[in-house]
């Protein structure tokens, strides 16, 4: 089985549209966006920006082959945007949840933001898979080379998730629960995860 590789700029079309597919249920992401029939579309345009401005720019996209799935990472000390990034990204933003949502949105995603870590760390911003292709390993093979990573360099990680059926998966990699919140305007739970350096996991 081919190993993953470092997702090319002229993927981003594509790798948008697998992670519309891979969190089309997910929790989160149906508070962001309403439902609706352009609920994929807005999907898939909040991707190709995440991995337009902010995860190919200034992170490690890595792509399972055919981009059966992706991994988006953060290196230590660049999670953070900055204001800057944040008005670029305001648009989309918009255009994602609507004139409606999008004061609770904005105080939600504020949350997220307070409740992350400051100590330096690798930060999965995300992991999704294809839903044809699940259950073929993509998900270790994806987190793999960061996790070893980290264990050479003792750095931890963080990440977040609201879908609870998946913090039995990373805690098989080392994650364990930390903070947890409950985002606004009847929002679903929402768990972060750390890693601390050298964790144990079951790759």
């Amino acid at each position: 089985m081919e190993e993953p590789r470092t997702l090319r700029p002229q993927e981003i079309p594509r790798a948008a549209h697998v992670l519309s597919r891979a969190f089309y249920h997910d929790p989160f992401w149906r508070w962001l966006a309403p439902p609706g029939a352009r609920y994929r579309q807005r999907l898939e345009n909040a991707f190709a920006a995440q991995l337009r401005l902010l995860a190919l720019p200034r992170g490690l996209v890595l792509s399972a082959p055919q981009l059966a799935g992706l991994a988006l990472w953060s290196p230590p000390g660049t999670w953070d945007a900055g204001v800057v990034m944040q008005l670029r990204s305001l648009p989309t933003l918009l255009s994602v949840c609507g004139p409606a949502r999008f004061p609770s949105r904005m105080r939600g995603l504020r949350q997220i933001q307070a409740m992350h870590p400051r100590a330096p760390h690798w930060y999965l911003q995300v992991l999704g898979v294809d839903p044809e292709e699940r259950g073929r390993g993509w998900a270790r093979r994806l987190l793999q080379p960061v996790l070893e990573r980290c264990d050479r360099e003792a750095m931890p990680c963080w990440l977040e998730t609201a879908a609870e059926e998946n913090l039995s998966l990373y805690r098989r990699f080392g994650f364990e629960v930390t903070d947890a919140i409950q985002l606004p305007a009847q929002g679903p739970s929402l768990w972060g995860m750390w890693r601390p350096a050298g964790g144990k996991n079951n790759l």
